[in-house]
């Protein structure tokens, strides 16, 4: 049982920090994906036929 106490006690604040950084990657790659068009091109890099902005 101390055992136990022990490894959570020592092990709780990196396993913290890893779901902080897999939840922010998640957030990252949910924004991409909501920024993607359709057509697979990124939105901030689309540009018009005509050289302007979209």
């Amino acid at each position: 049982m101390l055992a136990s106490a022990i490894a959570l006690r020592v092990f709780t604040p990196d396993a913290m920090a890893l779901a902080r950084r897999l939840l922010g990657a998640g957030v990252r790659v949910g924004a991409a994906a909501l920024t993607e068009r359709r057509d697979g091109t990124l939105a901030a890099c689309a540009v018009r036929e005509d050289g302007g902005p979209e």
